[in-house]
């Protein structure tokens, strides 16, 4: 549910419970054992066009998961559901605009700052979306789009490649090669057979036409 704060900005509800202000992702995060949502989504315009709209959050906001890992969402972090590749955005809709909005806030800004292993990011972005009250199944075939086709990135603290070839740049971050026909394909399989995180993982890796990293010119 929508509405619209003093300066203009999209408020998103939450159920806050009335001791410590804990905003619950969706009723299931009540289950044990279940990741939580922290705080309310508050989104400010900055540029509302119509191929790449960017948003200010106005407030802190965090996901943490159910082994008690937390993923912070600083205020005044911009926006933009760049991380989702087009087609992801074919199949499963824009991030800000299906049941994951706050999962696709949180991963938006993971991506943006590369201080966390892309597979783990992809895992809470699994996890997250779950606990939003996206249907188990759809969540994993998002994975396999985020796995198959979304951004990766290397941790310049945890990165050799940074320091073998990349010493020069900033940051490091790619997408894989894919053809989009074999992952429409996966998806199907995906929702058939009901495969685990891991063997999604293998049958992406399988698919892949390039892993990356080295598919584009870099200074050496």
């Amino acid at each position: 549910m929508y509405g619209t704060d003093l300066t203009g900005g999209i408020v998103e509800s939450c159920i806050v419970t009335d001791y410590v202000g804990l905003a619950l992702c969706s009723g299931l995060a009540l289950a044990a054992g279940k990741g939580r949502c922290h705080g309310r989504v508050i989104l400010q315009w900055v540029d509302d066009s119509p191929f790449i709209a960017s948003m200010r959050l106005v407030d802190e906001f965090s996901f943490q998961q159910a082994n008690g890992k937390s993923w912070v969402v600083p205020s005044e972090t911009i926006l933009d559901g760049r991380f989702a590749s087009s087609l992801f955005a074919r199949l499963m809709g824009h991030p800000f605009e299906g049941g994951f909005r706050k999962t696709a806030i949180v991963y938006d800004h993971v991506v943006k700052d590369m201080t966390q292993p892309w597979p783990e990011a992809q895992r809470m972005f699994y996890e997250a979306s779950i606990v939003e009250g996206v249907l188990p199944i759809e969540a994993k075939v998002m994975y396999m789009l985020m796995n198959a086709g979304g951004t990766r990135w290397a941790v310049r603290r945890s990165s050799t490649c940074f320091i073998s070839c990349h010493s020069a740049d900033s940051e490091l971050s790619w997408r894989p090669l894919v053809d989009d026909e074999q992952v429409i394909a996966l998806v199907s399989w995906v929702r058939t057979d009901d495969p685990s995180l891991d063997e999604i993982d293998q049958r992406v890796e399988d698919t892949l036409l390039h892993r990356g990293p080295h598919i584009f010119s870099y200074v050496r």
